[in-house]
């Protein structure tokens, strides 16, 4: 479960079989296109090719068998597995990440991002979600690699055995089934492999770390005169971490991040163009968190001035922080604070750079494959697969940083605070034992001062809290390690010479373990914060109070003022490591019988082709952390027993092939496909019940030399088994309360009445900065989602330019009913900017406390529902140009490219028609390519490869440009122009004064690779190369980690070199 909480080889790393190499290509996507020119000098064709000719092949998009000749009705585009790691990658994931129509929403650089998600290589076409792209292998349904959900982490499949990867664009359930809303990314093994191969990589980057190893081997035997054949392949990969101490260019290790903050000088009204010319944020450098620190933070609250406050406030009116040095005392400074941010770029803040950059991945996988024909009517097939994965990723650690909320939202002084035994885990008592008596005093006048602000008595508060960024504590570690199981049995055959079948059983198990390392005990936290002199002697409270009951039996006391204070005894007291154990079955059975009518009758075209199949599915998962950390004793979330029902499917599907012309004046092709695919889900697929899947496809080939083709098709999506019974967990998110009196007007002209209504007082300011919790679920009301998505494209191969082929392609998916989590701030938004409390928004809000501030232990609870739209709509290119001349020399060129015309979201829960366009935001860029070119001279290939990223936004689109908007208020948004409320309007940029037009976008992108293969005799080939060869890293002090940023590569210039033997 996510918790979100040997001559094409040398072509470049993006360089495909493709859509456009279909046109001049005999066996479609199984292997290369020999052009006319080049057949002078290529060898005859072997035994297998020509039966397998005869047979014709299945290309990924469908089940029907077809003619060589043909090409695929939807767009595909396909690519092997040396050209898929060619750069030096080891990460099949990462290589595929890196074509136009993939989203790096999971690789290896951005998979920390979430608890339990270190090492997951998840694929993500279009940008619509990794859970709409579905990931088979040699046609056939996967395992998933996350409990509760159905996506497959590609570091799971045997990239030793890989012949191919085809990417289907566009809808295809109605073949596959669920999930093929965005396409299909199918993985074609090798099959009747015979011989050893042995591959071996190292790489490095240029700063001497982020070593990547592997090694693996295929062997594979024919036997009984080649009736059958066993395959195995082994092989094992070593991915070392990268620190954010190894990049602090990129992590501001030591020195303080890099990132936008509000600019200080914007002080003249902006008006009603939302715009005064002056830039809203500024690019900072040296950056740290003002209000935490490494040793702790004492916050002040400056509410007023100097006058009434002098401890907590200067001069200027700035909030003057108290650290605790490396001596244990307090001091006062005041920073170059960035007060809407919590910034500063001074001071003794603390930078958050602890960590991992690139996680530890270790991956070891075997695979068997085995087939025997004992007759052309029976050919059974086994597969077996094993993969052991170990990660690790090292993430910030435990920090304290929190309140009991109460007066103001200020540190210490709500009378429940003085309860030690009640209040947060890292409430500290003005009488530990550890702090300096004039500390203690300090802290006390600070509070007092405060008090008397509100015209209170001093006195209120027994102790404070401390913000602190526990760095000395250890570093909150994600151990993983995931093994998956599969395998798969059948049989196929040939029934007559126009009739085949094929019956598989296929079984996957995914078992997981996470280990949360330095995970804080909040009783053991508590008692240990909570320190006395007894005797001389420093000790823990609770084992010398009154009250036997409550003794701590081992406590140690610990001291958190100062960095390097704690004692390691103390900290093996607080620390534990918590446990999340999890697992998820799958049972398929396959079938489908695939005929034409060849015996009775043809078309002008040919036979007409008809497959009839059914499938049946089961999907289980259970999750289980251990039983300290479920009872919510420490900072590990509190995840409870994840147990859901069974997921059952059973499907009936068909696929029709009609070739009407061929071989005709204006038609040399005319063929019609159809297909359709009802499935039945239990009730563990929610409320989906029977849904029904179809598309319909063209071609017209009206010469040779050109072709067309089109696909309208309808494709669902049910909703997951963690989407539908995820329990209940604490998690901790940031978001801002809209009652607040810094929000409170920027909303519908309803939210201040709403927030009276719900307790609010009138300038209720609640002061809170960091994390608040919240509680996330599941949803079991969930009904599938729908899409409609229509592809059409060209296919040009002119054959007075042989060895060239173009194709286009355009796209365009309409998803509806999506399943999309609503965020905390979009709930809190829409409760109270509707026109009452009355809503199913304001349902999930938790009732607040008696001063109006939210919840402290759960503000709202958090799950998805069916309310969602997405669109994308676009352009795929494909051009190449292969051309081998007189001496036998070759140049291989390639570019791929995909152009973004659309890709909204429509998230408003409230408006649903209004969009949201994300195109050309970070992640999602409107133009991205690969080119690629290849020169080989005997022995010899030298090769360059190239990806372009487009300029992408910084911050939202609408700031800058044009977009559609609700009208709401009679007039268009930021201008004076009358409007009807609740239409659609276009409005002006919402911010175009964001940022100073040098950092509205991040900077195009270009990446380059060079690599040089020599082949040694016919055998053995060695490889040397450069991955980024200019050393180009994220931008605007990015990190490559998130979610968007993962477009960029955070590791650097890597050199690398490879050895491959064929014996």
């Amino acid at each position: 479960m996510i918790r979100f909480f040997k001559a094409e080889r040398r072509v470049g790393l993006f360089a495909s079989v493709g859509v456009a190499a279909l046109a001049m290509s005999a066996p479609a996507l199984a292997q290369d296109a020999e052009t006319e020119e080049e057949v002078a000098v290529t060898t005859a064709e072997t035994p297998e090719q020509t039966a397998a000719e005869s047979r014709g092949i299945t290309v990924t998009g469908s089940r029907i068998r077809r003619d060589v000749n043909l090409d695929s009705v939807v767009p595909v585009v396909s690519v092997t597995r040396d050209e898929i790691l060619n750069d030096g990658n080891i990460s099949l994931g990462d290589a595929l990440n890196d074509l136009p129509a993939l989203r790096s929403t999971f690789n290896s650089s951005n998979s920390q991002r979430f608890i339990g998600t270190t090492g997951l290589n998840l694929l993500d076409l279009r940008g619509l979600g990794t859970e709409r792209t579905l990931t088979v292998v040699n046609g056939r349904r996967h395992v998933t690699s996350s409990v509760g959900s159905f996506q497959v982490d590609t570091n799971t499949i045997p990239s030793a055995l890989l012949e191919r990867v085809d990417v289907v664009t566009g809808g295809s359930s109605a073949v596959y089934g669920s999930e093929a809303i965005a396409g299909v990314v199918n993985f074609v093994l090798r099959k009747d492999y015979e011989g050893l191969q042995l591959d071996t990589l190292v790489s490095i980057s240029d700063r001497g770390d982020g070593r990547q190893f592997s090694v693996e081997g295929v062997w594979g035997k024919n036997f009984a005169d080649g009736r059958g054949n066993i395959t195995l392949a082994a092989e094992h990969t070593d991915s070392q971490r990268v620190f954010n101490a190894q990049r602090p260019e990129i992590s501001g290790f030591g020195i303080g991040f890099t990132g936008f903050v509000v600019n200080p000088d914007d002080t003249t009204a902006e008006g009603l163009t939302n715009s005064n010319g002056i830039p809203d944020n500024i690019l900072a450098r040296n950056l740290l968190l003002d209000f935490i620190s490494d040793g702790g933070t004492v916050q002040t609250f400056c509410l007023s001035d100097e006058v009434s406050q002098p401890l907590a406030c200067d001069a200027n009116g700035l909030e003057r922080r108290f650290r605790f040095g490396a001596d244990g005392r307090l001091f006062g400074e005041v920073t170059d604070q960035f007060a809407a941010d919590g910034l500063a770029s001074n001071g003794g803040g603390t930078a958050l750079s602890d960590g991992t950059l690139l996680p530890d991945i270790e991956r070891t996988t075997i695979n068997l494959l085995a087939n025997f024909e004992v007759s052309s009517a029976f050919r059974p097939f086994v597969e077996f697969k094993y993969v052991n994965i170990d990660s690790f990723g090292q993430g910030t650690p435990s920090f304290f940083n929190s309140f009991c909320g109460g007066l103001a939202g200020a540190s210490g002084l709500d009378p429940s605070c003085a309860d030690v035994a009640s209040s947060a885990f890292f409430f500290v008592p003005i009488t530990n034992a550890f702090l300096d008596p004039a500390d203690a005093q300090t802290i006390s006048n600070i509070q007092d001062e405060l008090l008397g602000f509100f015209g209170l008595p001093a006195g209120l508060s027994q102790g404070f809290f401390i913000n602190r960024n526990n760095s000395d504590f250890g570093t909150r570690n994600d151990k993983l390690n995931r093994e998956t199981y599969r395998f798969v049995g059948g049989v196929d055959g040939d029934i007559s010479s126009n009739t085949r079948y094929e019956l598989s059983f296929s079984y996957g198990r995914f078992t997981t373990q996470l280990d949360a390392q330095n995970d804080l005990i909040f009783a053991n936290t508590r008692a240990a914060l909570d320190s006395v002199v007894d005797g001389g002697n420093i000790v823990c409270r609770v084992n010398v109070d009154a009250d036997p009951s409550n003794d701590l039996p081992g406590c140690v006391p610990l001291n958190p003022f100062g960095f390097g204070a704690p004692s390691d005894e103390a900290l093996a007291f607080i620390n534990t490591t918590s446990q999340l154990d999890g697992k998820a079955q799958q049972y398929n059975v396959l079938g489908f019988i695939s005929t034409d009518s060849s015996p009775f009758f043809e078309l002008p075209g040919g036979p007409v082709g008809v497959v009839v199949g059914g499938e049946w599915r089961r999907e289980t998962a259970f999750e289980q952390p251990d039983e300290f950390s479920a009872g919510g004793n420490t900072f590990f979330n509190a995840f409870d027993v994840f147990d859901p029902p069974a997921l059952e499917v059973y499907e009936l599907f068909g696929e029709i092939n009609v070739p009407l012309l061929a071989n005709r004046p204006f038609f040399e092709e005319l063929t019609f496909t159809a297909a359709g695919r009802i499935s039945d889900y239990n009730s563990g697929a929610g409320s989906t019940g029977t849904v029904e899947a179809w598309n319909l496809n063209g071609i017209w080939a009206p010469i040779r030399d050109l072709r067309f083709r089109a696909n309208f098709s309808r494709s669902v999506r049910s909703p997951t088994l963690s989407d539908l019974f995820s329990p209940q967990t604490v998690n901790f998110l940031f978001f801002d309360d809209p009652c607040d009196i810094d929000f409170i007007d920027q909303g519908s002209g309803t939210r201040a009445a709403n927030c009276l209504a719900a307790g609010v007082p009138v300038g209720f300011d609640e002061n809170i900065t960091g994390n608040r919790s919240v509680l996330q679920g599941g949803n079991t009301q969930l009904r599938a989602e729908t899409s409609d998505s229509f592809t059409a494209g060209a296919i040009i191969q002119p054959r007075f330019l042989p060895g060239f082929s173009l194709s286009v392609d355009y796209y365009n998916i309409d998803i509806d009913n999506v399943i999309a989590n609503v965020g905390p701030q979009a709930i809190l938004n829409n409760c109270f900017d509707a026109a009452d409390l009355n809503n199913t928004f304001c349902e999930a809000i938790r009732p607040r406390q008696a001063d109006g501030s939210l919840d402290v232990n759960a503000a709202l609870v958090t799950g998805p529902i069916n309310f969602a739209a997405l669109t994308a709509e676009g352009l795929d290119f494909d051009a190449r140009y292969v051309r081998t001349f007189g001496n036998g020399h070759r140049l291989s060129l390639r570019a791929i490219a995909t152009y973004v015309i659309d890709r909204t979201n429509f998230l408003d829960t409230n408006n649903p028609e209004v969009p949201n366009d994300v195109r050309g935001e970070l992640g999602d860029p409107v133009w991205a390519a690969n080119f690629n070119a290849a020169y080989t001279a005997g022995a010899f290939t030298l090769s360059w490869s190239g990806r372009f990223v487009d300029s992408q936004f910084n911050g939202a689109r609408e700031n800058i440009n044009n977009n559609i908007e609700l009208c709401t208020t009679g007039t268009i948004p930021r201008t004076d122009t009358p409007c009807t409320a609740g239409e659609l309007v276009q409005a002006p940029p919402r911010n175009p004064d964001a940022f100073d037009a040098e950092f509205q976008k991040f900077p195009t992108r270009l990446t380059q690779d060079v690599r040089l293969d020599i082949d040694i005799e016919d055998d053995y080939r060695f490889t040397i190369g450069v991955d980024n060869i200019t050393d180009k890293l994220p931008p605007f002090g990015l990190t490559g980690a998130g979610g968007g940023s993962g477009i960029f590569s955070n590791r650097g210039r890597t050199f690398f070199a490879s050895f491959r033997a064929e014996l």
